[in-house]
């Protein structure tokens, strides 16, 4: 093949900086999770932040609508996430067989989730690229570094084997044309944690959560008690994922050939309530992660939610840098950094708001504003940098749109609008900006 037909085809693949091409000054991507018709909404991002709808593209898979809950559909943070150089996207698909678990009928099922990878234009559009299986059960968050996507599995059998698979992590290599292949030897188990007995049960008809449906170690889990994200640390050499339902951080060091070893696990003391969910790394390391219960024994939530932060030793034991810090709110599940990395925000979805905390360089935690901003039942957040400028973006599942804010120098958040284009209370999930 001739020199001339390869960049030819490299400039279908990646996109070409031809002299009549469109380069956008960035994008926001966010995920219907729509029930047998999984689809993306790509946003092109002005360079002021603000966002106008241009692309709706289907992922090849399908979502699983509101068979967890309408504005949490996946219990997780990071079911959609662009690679480093923003070239690649790459979305879960739970592959869902039913839709409402609240009408009392059975929504269980054993579907293996998939996994679409898509390539990025110079105007931010979307081009389907691969689909492959995920490995697991209810694919609900992906990590990528480099050549190497991980995706977290967080359904499975746990107390009852129905399904013969459990809770997992598992590898992927990425081709530079968004190609996928399974990367050999990298499964590893996550254990979704036992039935605490009465509170948070994972028995049909005990405690606070009383439907048959509601169960742990199922397909799809009991959000919960389910595992939240997974990430890789900044420098590439492990994996962390939090387990809701043990309070678990798990960390996976890996080898020269990206596949993980036994996980150090860390778990917090206390009741035996969800802890930690999302999380969010700074360059040094530092380990930002959400709870959206706090450190209160009980159930509601309101207003217990908390913040913690820690650094990860080379063995990958955690070490608390600031434990639990309140911001009086109502399940903050999901977390990010500003770009500086000065500040750290929450989506707190029970209480439809955002707060935001100080993010020190030694990695410790200040609560700034508890209500710094409102949204409509939040599920995901996401941020970019137009040089000095920083915005950041939340999904609000209540009234499917996606929030835009310009983050000041203080901290404090500027409301730019909103732009919809996404389902109304009925499953959306999954957000991912540059």
């Amino acid at each position: 093949m001739s020199h001339r037909m390869i960049g030819l085809l490299s400039c279908i693949i990646v996109g070409c900086a031809t002299p009549g091409a469109v380069w956008a000054a960035g994008a926001v991507y966010a995920m219907t999770n729509a029930l047998g018709n999984n689809e993306v909404v790509a946003y092109h991002r002005a360079s002021d932040g603000t966002l106008t709808l241009m692309q709706t593209t289907g992922t090849g898979g399908g979502g699983s609508g509101i068979q967890l809950d309408p504005t949490d559909s996946l219990g997780s943070q990071g079911g959609l996430v662009l690679n480093q150089s923003h070239h690649l996207l790459f979305a879960v698909n739970t592959e869902s067989l039913a839709e409402d678990r609240r009408d009392g009928t059975d929504v269980g099922d054993c579907e293996e989730g998939t996994i679409s990878s898509f390539v990025v234009a110079a105007d931010g559009t979307l081009t389907l690229a691969d689909k492959m299986p995920s490995g697991g059960l209810f694919p609900a968050s992906l990590a990528v570094h480099g050549k190497l996507l991980y995706v977290l599995n967080a359904g499975g059998p746990g107390l009852d084997p129905v399904c013969g698979i459990g809770p997992n992590i598992t590898g992927f290599e990425v081709g530079q044309d968004g190609s996928l292949s399974a990367l050999a030897d990298s499964t590893q188990p996550l254990d979704p944690g036992s039935s605490p007995g009465s509170f948070l049960s994972c028995d049909p008809g005990v405690g606070p959560l009383p439907t048959d449906e509601f169960r742990c170690g199922l397909n799809p889990p009991a959000f919960p008690r389910s595992p939240g994200q997974i990430g890789f640390t900044p420098d590439g050499r492990a994996l962390v994922v939090t387990v809701k339902g043990s309070n678990s951080i798990y960390a996976f060091p890996l080898d020269h050939g990206g596949r993980p070893g036994a996980p150090s696990t860390s778990r917090a003391a206390g009741p035996y309530q969800p802890t930690y969910f999302g999380f969010a790394f700074d360059k040094k390391g530092h380990l930002v992660v959400s709870e959206p219960f706090g450190t209160t024994p009980v159930i509601p939530a309101v207003p217990f939610s908390a913040v913690s932060s820690f650094s990860i030793t080379r063995d990958g034991a955690l070490q608390a840098i600031s434990s639990s810090v309140p911001n009086g709110r109502g399940t903050a599940c999901w977390v990010v950094l500003d770009p500086s990395e000065r500040y750290a925000y929450t989506a707190n979805n029970a209480t439809s708001d955002i707060s935001t905390y100080a993010l020190h360089k030694d990695g410790s935690l200040t609560l700034l504003e508890s209500e710094a901003a409102d949204a409509d039942l939040p599920n995901d957040m996401a941020v970019a940098r137009d040089h000095g400028s920083r915005f950041l973006y939340v999904l609000n599942s209540g009234n499917g749109t996606v929030g835009v804010f310009r983050i000041d120098d203080d901290g404090s958040l500027t409301s730019l609008g909103a732009v919809g284009g996404l389902p109304v209370d009925a499953g959306a999930q999954g957000l991912a900006a540059y």
